[in-house]
């Protein structure tokens, strides 16, 4: 049975690239994320999945993905992208001072977390 293309939003080529089922590797590909995102998303409901009966591995239907981009589409002037700066803003510094810190401090032995060969045994 031929697949019926539906009217042109934008995810023509996605389409194109992906089955119609997907795995969980894929999402995070094309959603550009971790693939343990994908299945935090998946077991709290963002993201529609299946899994058959026994199975650990997740299913995920191309269509029901894209219609979950398309439900959450951010606009100019969103609250949620001035946030995200905000946050982004505020973040950036302590990043910066954490690298700077890390690169700072010498690896002594007594910063370092013990290996096997320098843990006590009992």
């Amino acid at each position: 049975m031929a697949r019926k293309s539906p009217a042109p939003d934008g995810f023509e080529r996605i389409r194109e690239q992906y089955p119609p089922i997907i795995t969980t590797a894929q999402v995070a590909e094309l959603l550009d994320i971790n693939a343990r995102t994908v299945l935090m998303m998946a077991a709290d409901g963002r993201l529609p999945a299946s899994r058959l009966p026994g199975s650990r591995k997740f299913h995920f239907i191309l269509e029901d993905v894209l219609s979950t981009l398309r439900r959450n589409m951010v606009q100019p002037g969103d609250r949620v992208i001035e946030e995200a700066l905000v946050e982004e803003a505020k973040e950036a510094p302590s990043r910066r001072a954490r690298a700077a810190n890390k690169a700072a401090t010498p690896v002594t032995t007594s910063n370092r977390r013990p290996t096997r060969s320098t843990r006590r045994r009992s």
